[in-house]
């Protein structure tokens, strides 16, 4: 019981946080069919177009899992290597621009440069060892998949950018003025 409750919280943390991803790159017009994933339900107040996908994106991912263990190991690994590197890019991309970066109102001060060298090198480390297959000897019902997975979306992801992506997207849309926002919220305040 749990490990299934687990797995169930896990599972809704994971689709609420792809849906805001989906959304927010909807919004922004970085996905196909973006004027549908980031519509709002009038009645919810929610993007449940970009739910739905997050949703029935996982369902699909998970189907093979119900009779291949390998299929089970290589997305539950992919997820979290996913989330880890989601999560240091901006950590790696901070360090990189070195002096050039302008700490905000909160930052670690002195310990920003350790801290985001030691982040990334978990990361790295931890993504090694997701990557690892599960069992010895490595054999096609053993073997982790996920490093294949990984780069097929890497891979895609980087083609995608170098063929279209990058001559037209300029980086996420502001959304409109504090008026603009304070207007939209009182519209949908009056049909609910």
């Amino acid at each position: 019981m749990v490990s299934f409750g687990a797995q169930f919280f896990c599972g809704m943390s994971s689709v609420t946080a792809n849906s805001r991803m989906i959304y927010a790159f909807s919004r922004d017009g970085a996905l196909p069919f973006s004027s549908f994933w980031h519509r709002i339900n009038k009645r919810s107040r929610t993007p449940t177009n970009a739910i739905w996908l997050a949703a029935g994106g996982a369902f699909v991912l998970a189907l093979p899992a119900i009779w291949n263990i390998t299929a089970y190991l290589a997305v539950t690994s992919v997820a979290v290597i996913g989330l880890y590197i989601a999560y240091v890019i901006p950590t790696f991309l901070r360090l990189r621009q070195g002096d050039d970066f302008k700490a905000g109102p909160w930052n670690l001060g002195r310990w920003s440069k350790p801290i985001g060298t030691l982040a990334v090198i978990w990361v790295l480390f931890v993504s090694v060892v997701f990557m690892l297959p599960p069992a010895n000897p490595i054999t096609k019902d053993s073997f982790n998949y996920s490093p294949i997975a990984i780069l097929v979306v890497l891979g895609g992801a980087g083609l995608w950018w170098v063929l279209s992506a990058r001559k037209w997207f300029k980086g996420p849309k502001v959304q409109g003025s504090a008026e603009e926002l304070a207007a939209i919220e009182k519209e949908l305040q009056s049909l609910g």
